[in-house]
């Protein structure tokens, strides 16, 4: 058991897998460790970094995988291709919902 465990192709392999833990890890820290006081600000704050952190995951995963000879290239491209797609959704619907916050509190700041 001890000799499988010490081939070069597994240490290769265990060294990418603890690498992409502790990338994945190091993005998402900020998220949890500087709330921001605002909860909208706070959920656009945490979604950021969150998105960061799959994209880590994502990749290092895949390269994982690679290392290991498992064909994951094509499930792992269409999740980077969705995660990309619902991030840019996410932009677009924290700039609309942000936009239109500061339109509302500019209208009734100046009817009242």
């Amino acid at each position: 058991m001890i000799e499988v465990l010490l081939q070069p192709e597994v240490k290769a392999t265990f060294t990418m897998f603890v690498l992409t833990v502790l990338f994945t890890s190091a993005f998402y820290w900020p998220a949890v460790r500087f709330p921001q006081k605002n909860k909208i600000l706070n959920f656009y704050w945490v979604g950021f970094w969150l998105f960061l952190s799959f994209l880590t995951a994502i990749s290092g995963s895949k390269a994982t995988l690679g290392m290991t000879g498992s064909g994951a290239d094509n499930f792992s491209n269409a999740l980077l291709i969705g995660l990309t797609l619902s991030f840019v959704l996410f932009v677009v619907f924290a700039w609309a919902r942000l936009a239109l916050m500061t339109v509302t509190h500019v209208v009734k700041k100046h009817v009242t």
